[in-house]
């Protein structure tokens, strides 16, 4: 990591809302049940709690100048409506988090609620873990995360993320940023391969950044997205009423690269008819525009990219032998994310900072949320972390906690919890413990390894499970269904 990203611009405890510790949270509902759910839950928190059955003992210790730093309140009341009080208290203290809980409402209830100020609408039946979120969402500083010290690097303050950068910090990737210095200052084609998402678009513009071209056009074509019909023009350009439509001369993406690199994406959703003269152009140097008879000279470099296998296309008649040879010179293959584990937390920070410039809010990690991020599969790679860090920055309030990631990340959260307004079918311990384990493993892509240290077991606890449940043959099915 960085001197940058080490030396925080704010401390932690900066960035976190205290917790008035001194008021008690206020809960109003008709449901003993409810009331003594939720009561639970935040005493387990360290919180105080008072309670109300009705808006009318509500609205009285209201009038008595009570303050509450929260409250959590039923919709339908046998004396009124809750959306209706929230608004009305909310008009006299504005900064008051009020949560509406409520099994009989709808959108518009819920959109009448927000529009009114409320915090969170939260529709019965809700677990548990959902009114931790809220009040965490709240006041972040009540987290175990926050508790146990558990920030996890560096105030992240968006001092970082301006410049698209390759981050490398995995030997894969420490070989492939060396070896892009040596085709940088080479002059043909390149050829970068991997998985969806794994970032070829980067790795072309590092090429064409570090190479003698870098002052001039870098043009990203995604060939895929271009109709078949029309990518010739596109790319070689075309003259005026060369077809219906051509209104006027036309540039294509060849010529507005001139003298610099132009990055053919997706490369193998192109026709043959096409392949055949993209291969002229790569032996000749020249094009010329639909329409026209006159060549048109060109200086630029063409870095092609695919998420196919492109021999396998080969041989099965989809791609161009010849053309594949000609692009084949240089080749770099980028591996899936889960295969360059300690990229992960580097990556998840610089896309940190880059949301952090736009929503202007520093934030920190949580251990849990590290801990979570290196242990998911990311079958979308560094596309998906990307989307992740960017919804969960932008969600959190100051520290990213793992209730702000995806469910698919979530694996510190226990499976079976109490549940709010509703009812469920009650499990034995051994029968939810053993579901959880299995969740875990799922999680990890059935590394046992990596769920016995979120376990905090011996990894021979889950081989014997594993053996005894028969979850090898379980999890292969529950993985052929993800897929």
């Amino acid at each position: 990591m960085t001197s940058a990203a080490v030396s925080a611009a704010v401390s932690l405890e900066g960035l976190i809302d205290d917790y008035p510790a001194d008021l008690p949270v206020l809960i109003v509902d008709d449901e003993v049940d409810v009331r003594s759910v939720i009561s639970r839950c935040l005493r387990r928190l360290n919180l105080k709690v008072v309670e109300s059955e009705t808006l009318g003992h509500a609205r009285d210790r209201f009038d008595s100048g009570e303050n509450f730093s929260m409250v959590f309140l039923d919709r339908c009341l046998p004396d009124g409506d809750g959306v209706t009080f929230s608004t009305e208290i909310l008009r006299q203290r504005p900064a008051l988090p009020v949560i509406i809980v409520t099994g009989q409402g709808n959108f518009s209830n819920a959109e009448e609620a927000l529009a009114g100020g409320a915090f969170a609408y939260l529709p019965k039946p809700c677990g548990i873990s959902e009114i931790r979120d809220v009040v965490f969402r709240r006041y972040p500083i009540l987290s175990d995360s926050f508790r146990k010290g558990e920030g996890a690097g560096p105030v992240i303050d968006g001092s970082l993320g301006s410049d698209e950068v390759l981050v490398a910090h995995s030997p894969q990737m420490i070989r492939i940023a060396l070896e892009l210095r040596k085709l940088a200052n080479q002059t043909g084609s390149v050829l970068v391969t991997g998985p969806s998402g794994t970032g070829k678009e980067v790795i072309a513009r590092k090429i064409h950044e570090m190479s003698e071209r870098a002052k001039e056009t870098f043009v990203p074509v995604n060939c895929g997205a271009v109709p078949h019909e029309l990518i010739e023009s596109s790319l070689f350009g075309h003259e005026k009423g060369s077809f219906t439509g051509a209104s006027s001369d036309h540039k294509g993406f060849f010529e507005v690269a001139q003298r610099g690199t132009i990055f053919l994406d997706e490369i193998t959703e192109t026709s043959g008819a096409f392949q055949v003269k993209l291969l002229r152009v790569l032996q000749e140097h020249r094009i010329t525009r639909v329409g026209s008879s006159q060549e048109i000279e060109l200086d630029v470099r063409v870095i092609a990219s695919s998420n196919r296998d492109l021999a396998a296309e080969v041989a099965g008649g989809r791609f161009r032998e010849d053309l594949y040879y000609r692009l084949n010179r240089s080749v770099i293959a980028l591996p899936g994310l889960k295969d360059r584990p300690e990229d992960i937390e580097p990556l998840a920070i610089y896309f940190a900072h880059r949301t952090v410039r736009k929503t202007g809010r520093p934030v920190v990690f949580s251990k849990g949320v590290i801990k979570a991020l290196r242990c998911y599969g990311w079958p979308g790679n560094v596309r998906e972390l990307n989307s992740v860090i960017d919804s969960a920055v932008q969600g959190c309030n100051r520290m990213v906690l793992v209730s702000d990631l995806p469910n698919a990340l979530r694996i510190d959260l226990k499976a079976e919890e109490a549940v709010v307004g509703g009812s469920e079918p009650l499990r034995t311990l051994r029968e939810a413990g053993d579901e959880y384990c299995l969740e875990v493993l799922r999680r990890c892509g059935g590394n046992r390894t990596r769920a016995a240290e979120i376990l905090d077991v011996h990894r021979s606890t889950i081989n014997e499970l594993v053996k005894k449940k028969g979850w090898n043959r379980r999890f292969a099915v529950d993985s052929k269904k993800r897929h």
